[in-house]
């Protein structure tokens, strides 16, 4: 046999060795590295996943965050005549603990417009929601409603309007 052929072979035999070690000291690493997170995921309090908090990381006290209440929430304007036009006052209470801002009122469809103040509602503060409903196109039975989106708690309402529409 040529010196020179088994020289050859003689490093490529080293060289598998040394792929092979390597290659197994990975595979540990990468084994120990897994192991690793999942004991530490294991020892994570359950309270980290139930645990709401608002936008400043404190937790959320629904007592001390601003709350809508509603005089009445569904109003029936009756019978009407296509064509007319209609309003009707939803009054309104801050009854929680901090400010109040209405972020939001969209009626359910363009014949249904929520007019309201976006101004800070203080604890105790009142205020007035003004939706007009246009019958224009509407005959029969409607019934329209207006979403509330709010920084309190909770942080969405639902005001209904009813009407006959002939």
């Amino acid at each position: 046999m040529n010196p020179k052929y088994i020289h050859y072979l003689f490093v490529n035999v080293l060289l598998m060795f040394v792929l092979a070690a390597c290659t197994q000291g990975a595979e540990n690493t990468a084994r120990k590295a897994n192991e690793e997170i999942v004991n530490n995921a294991s020892s994570l309090s359950s309270d980290l996943v139930n645990n709401p908090i608002s936008a400043d990381a404190t937790p959320i006290n629904a007592d001390a965050a601003g709350r809508l209440q509603f005089t009445d929430t569904v109003y029936d304007f009756g019978t009407l005549s296509e064509g007319e036009m209609i309003v009707h006052e939803f009054e309104y209470k801050n009854i929680g603990g901090k400010e109040l801002i209405i972020t939001e009122a969209k009626g359910s469809c363009g014949c249904t417009v929520p007019e309201y103040d976006n101004k800070p509602i203080p604890p105790g503060g009142t205020g007035i929601m003004k939706v007009t409903f246009d019958s224009k196109g509407k005959p029969g039975y409607n019934e329209k409603n207006v979403h509330i989106t709010t920084n309190g708690f909770p942080q969405k309402y639902r005001l209904t309007i009813l009407a006959q529409v002939n």
